[in-house]
């Protein structure tokens, strides 16, 4: 066939290999990404079910009525229930405050205890829980109170014998405010506790598990009469808020994938002029001996999916080894098994391939469908394309492929403007920069010269070159500081003797002793807040669930227990923006407020342990979340609160030297729990650099693409730099001064790009510091020695190795070419 033997000739030379490199580089970046966020996705889809210990749960400060489970039973669904309290447990020892939940046997529905009967052991899996007599102590609580597995222990009044130590119980759910050691007791044994009593903080939970069909009929027969204080919980809304950050993490990584795209598609623009330049008179000729253009285009279109096939089959499995490999960087970062790929993902890489030959290639390819058999009689006539039509064809291609990642018009339109802004903007700084450069170098006679001279003759193709390697050296210093700098910028910028150190679970005859052992320490101690939950049930005379239909982005205040407090001030961590903070009413958090549409004068009504409270909002407070202070959505009056029982928290700060005695003076307050806030800024720090890791790997491929897109420019531009070599060369040039001013031209572009790219940088860090850290700016200097160096460095050793054969081919056998 004609078609594969004139294709079979071109992959002898650069232009088709670049074009199916590009290819390649195009289906593998948006299929390794598609193919991670879809299992990430599918992980959390099937371990939400899991996270509950069932596939429904309902969830209520009282009794859940026996009809609702007689109902669910009666319809063929898995039953099972857990009542959850904070109650002391007492041991020979001591005694200590732990999070009870009393199973019935059929729990877990879902999912699996983890327990061991080693002590911090790493645990077995059981489906089937503690007898009635037995209990299973988290090792922790065990730990605290000094027991072991055989030895007896007490909560309310009965006794349990310890069987196992608890590593995990998977339904069991909970805040930073409630990290009391856990235990798991047989529900039959409840009642002998004589625990609950009127007023008690317990939480009720009906497990259900079963079909889909008849899960979805009980949700339609149950939610009509669910009330304010009862929820019903399910995996997708377990997983609701988890699968948005998701997506909007594929849509993040898929828009830095469509930069590789976009620059890969250029390289396959530039590849396809360069071989349409070069075919026009064989498709002239072809044409003269009564080729028709219908015969043309199928030359055309065969040879094009021949490539497409061969770009698209490499590029899909590059997407297999990339989402491998970002799996393997992110591990450390995920608790959880990710599921085998999806293979229906394949489609959103073969898409990108195709978009992105139909928009970057065809229309150059037509050219050669249109080509007059005149050209034969005039060889040297310059090749003539519609540079509109190709470039709206490019720019509509990279916003359709935009839109497809994103499912949505708004963020690919900001990206698209955002992107033809900063491509206005460094091609302005640019022009300035090549222009300056011509200035100096009139009457070139030295290799400086005349490379800098180059940049301003080959302008436009510069340009470009200069806007792609400055865009990707910007991604890379910011990705550089965000991991290297600004985490330990904001620790540094803390106050001095910033708490570090939480204690909750206090008791009101407690706070003194602490107090007392934080001064007698010389240790900084921040006021003590009272806690009491309570909930917020109308919002200007309104019902909330009136307000707020239950769903996974309803505000903080919705529908759930939050921790209120009084206190005389607004405290170290906050500043009142807005009314008095005495007036005798609610004090509000700011972003709380908005969310809720609540102003100065507006009544909130609470729930705080069966008694209805209301009061008027009469001061709105900024809330610095990052002051390490504790701090409250909702402050109310000591007279609304002191009635309820509380329990207290503060933060201390703990130097490596106060630890150990603080530590020490702790033992006699068993019942209170310290959270120390440096592991979890260790923690923070751990999770950023995963993550750039990951954005590294993405940065890689959009700077191979880069890479790409300056030789196949530069393949463009060769015959122009050959006669421009084996001119100089004749006019007495030698190989050193021609390899200087390439050197030259390559290293100016990569040292412009680099000093704008680390000025973007800076800027964009100075962004992150003021808008998300909240922090005073600092500069970074080592950014502006990386960026000229490592672009200088990386563009003069792709243009000088692209441009090898202007110093290997002798000038005598150019001159005759030409």
């Amino acid at each position: 066939m004609l078609a594969w033997k004139m294709l079979k000739r071109e992959f002898k030379t650069g232009d088709v290999m670049t074009l199916i490199i590009a290819l390649v580089l195009s289906v593998g970046t948006v299929t390794g990404i598609g193919f991670f966020v879809d299992r990430l996705q599918k992980s959390f889809e099937l371990g939400a079910a899991n996270l509950l210990a069932a596939d429904r749960v309902i969830s209520s400060d009282d009794p859940i009525p026996f009809q609702w489970q007689q109902k669910a039973s009666n319809d063929g669904l898995n039953t099972a229930n857990r009542v959850s309290f904070s109650s002391m447990v007492f041991s020979d020892s001591g005694l200590q405050l732990g999070q009870i939940s009393s199973v019935s046997s059929a729990y877990p529905l879902r999912d699996a205890y983890l327990a061991d009967t080693e002590l911090f052991g790493t645990g077995v899996k059981t489906t089937s829980g503690p007898k009635s007599g037995e209990i299973w102590l988290s090792s922790r609580l065990a730990s605290l109170l000094n027991v072991s597995i055989g030895d007896t222990v007490d909560v309310g009044e009965a006794s349990f014998a310890i069987t196992r130590y608890l590593v995990r119980d998977p339904g069991s759910t909970g805040s930073v405010f409630s990290i009391a050691p856990r235990a798991v007791i047989n529900i039959d044994d409840l009642e002998k506790t004589e625990v609950i009593i009127p007023g008690s903080r317990v939480r009720y939970h009906l497990l259900l598990s079963g079909e889909q069909d008849e899960l979805q009929g009980f949700d339609e027969w149950l939610k009509p009469k669910l009330t304010d204080g009862i929820r019903l919980r399910t995996p997708k809304q377990r997983g609701e808020r988890i699968g948005e950050t998701i997506s909007r993490a594929e849509s993040f990584l898929l828009l830095a994938g469509t930069l590789a795209v976009a620059l890969s598609g250029v390289a396959m623009a530039l590849a396809s002029s360069r071989y349409v330049k070069r075919h026009l008179i064989q498709f002239a000729v072809m044409k003269t001996m009564g080729a028709t253009p219908k015969r043309l285009t199928k030359i055309t279109v065969y040879q094009l999916g021949v490539l497409f096939f061969i770009g698209a089959a490499i590029g899909l499995l590059l997407g297999f080894l990339i989402q491998f490999v970002i799996g393997l960087l992110l591990q450390d970062l995920m608790s959880i098994e990710l599921p085998a790929p999806d293979f229906g993902k394949l489609w959103l890489g073969v898409a990108t391939g195709f978009v992105s030959l139909i928009a970057f290639c065809v229309p150059l390819m037509a050219r050669l469908i249109q080509v007059s058999p005149l050209s034969v009689l005039n060889p040297s006539a310059p090749f003539q394309a519609n540079a509109l039509a190709i470039y709206v064809a490019g720019l509509v291609g990279m916003y359709a492929l935009m839109f497809i990642y994103t499912g949505g018009i708004a963020l690919p339109t900001i990206m698209f403007l955002s992107i033809v802004v900063i491509a206005l903007v460094i091609g302005g700084l640019g022009y300035c920069l090549f222009r300056f450069g011509r200035a100096q170098t009139k009457g070139a006679t030295t290799g400086w010269q005349i490379g800098l001279a180059s940049l301003y003759r080959r302008l436009l193709s510069n340009l470009f070159q200069l806007l792609v390697f400055t865009v990707i050296l910007m991604l890379g210093l910011i990705l550089y500081g965000i991991q290297a700098n600004l985490i330990s910028d904001w620790q540094k910028q803390l106050p001095e003797n910033t708490p570090n150190h939480y204690l909750f679970n206090v008791l009101s005859d407690q706070v003194d002793g602490i107090t007392k052992l934080a001064t007698d320490n010389d240790i900084p101690i921040s006021d003590w807040y009272p806690m009491v939950r309570g909930r917020v049930i109308e919002i200007k005379g309104e019902a909330v669930s009136d307000l707020y239909p239950r769903r996974a982005d309803e505000p903080d205040l919705v529908d759930r227990e939050i921790n209120l407090t009084w206190a005389n001030s607004s405290g170290a961590g906050s500043r009142v923006i807005s009314g008095r903070f005495d007036a005798g009413g609610i004090s509000i958090e700011s972003e709380v407020a908005k969310e809720v549409n609540v102003g100065l004068g507006d009544e909130l009504t609470l729930d705080i342990g069966g008694i209805k409270l209301t009061y008027p909002v009469t001061s709105i407070r900024e809330v610095d979340w990052g002051s390490m202070q504790p701090n409250f959505y909702i402050i109310l009056p000591k007279a609304a609160l002191s009635q309820f029982p509380a329990n207290f928290v503060s933060s201390v700060f703990l130097t490596q030297s106060d630890a150990p005695e603080f530590y020490k003076g702790m033992a006699d307050y068993p019942t209170v729990s310290m959270l120390n806030v440096g592991d979890l800024l260790k923690q923070i720090q751990t999770i950023v650099n995963q993550l750039s890791n990951a954005l590294q790997l993405v940065l890689f491929f959009i700077l191979s693409a880069g890479g790409l897109v300056l030789v196949a420019s530069i393949r463009v531009t060769l015959d122009e730099r050959l006669e421009e070599g084996a001119i100089l060369r004749t006019l007495g040039a030698n190989k050193k001064l021609v390899r200087q001013a390439l050197l030259v031209e390559f290293g100016a572009l990569g040292f412009f790009a680099g000093c704008i790219a680390s000025l973007a940088a800076e800027l964009s860090l100075m962004a992150l510091q003021i808008v998300l850290f909240k922090q005073d700016v600092t500069l970074h200097p080592l950014i502006w020695i990386l960026g000229p160096i490592v672009g200088t460095i990386i563009v003069t050793i792709i243009g000088v190795f692209a441009s090898r054969a202007v110093l290997k081919v002798p000038p005598i056998k150019l001159l005759r070419a030409f």
